[in-house]
């Protein structure tokens, strides 16, 4: 049987059956991601190319590997453009978007923690330090933690800025107005030099198929469940 043989309506279940009782395995579709699919379907089009190569392509469509990898990738191409393949791309999509976003939100938190250690807990230090050790010690104090704290402020800005910028772009959106009230990143905290005035104070070598190397994927998991 040709592959341009086959009905458009085949479903990815049915090459599947096919793929089943010719080749003794099946691709697990229940459990197949859209990017591991996507790998999948790339490894397997290199191999195939590699077998027309060697072997012509009038001569390897008579080839019985040439059409079990012809099948799958059919099948996994299929599987891809369906209502399931476009739902799990959708999804892989999304998590990866918020899995951007959570450092971000990471980012934020050490921003905040570091601008609370500024200007809250360094200022009582220090007049702890004042009336328990001496003005001197407190003055070098205040000036060396502070250039520690507003060093590390300033970086976490820039660092916390490129992140939200790069999960804005990954989720298609564009970046945010600074310029306008309401719209944007919540205001960042200050990142003086110092503190001031006491008062300013983040393979396997075969693919399944008999793949090479090549084509053979890395190490992913093929997915394929076993009769």
């Amino acid at each position: 049987m040709r592959l341009s043989e086959m009905r458009t309506e085949v479903t990815p279940q049915k090459i599947n059956k096919i793929v089943e009782s010719r080749f003794g395995f099946s691709i697990d579709y229940d459990n197949l991601t859209y990017a591991k699919a996507q790998r999948l379907s790339k490894a397997l089009g290199e191999n195939i190319t590699q077998i027309k190569k060697s072997f012509g392509a009038h001569t390897a469509e008579k080839n019985a590997k040439y059409m079990e990898l012809m099948l799958v990738k059919e099948g996994l191409d299929k599987w891809m453009g369906s209502e399931q393949g476009l739902f799990e791309s959708e999804l892989g999509r999304s998590e990866a978007v918020l899995a951007a976003k959570d450092i971000v939100d990471s980012v934020q938190d050490m921003l905040e923690k570091i601008s609370k250690i500024q200007n809250e807990q360094v200022p009582a230090l220090i007049d702890t330090i004042r009336d328990q050790i001496g003005s001197e010690q407190a003055d070098q104090f205040k000036s060396q933690v502070g250039s520690v704290l507003g060093n590390i402020l300033q970086q976490l800005t820039g660092a916390r800025e490129q992140a939200d910028s790069a999960a804005r772009g990954l989720a298609g959106e564009g970046s945010p107005d600074m310029g306008m009230p309401g719209l944007g990143a919540a205001p960042m905290p200050s990142a003086p030099a110092s503190l001031g005035d006491e008062s300013d104070l983040d393979g396997d070598d075969t693919d399944g198929f008999g793949a090479t190397d090549a084509a053979a994927g890395g190490d992913e998991d093929l997915g394929r469940e076993t009769r």
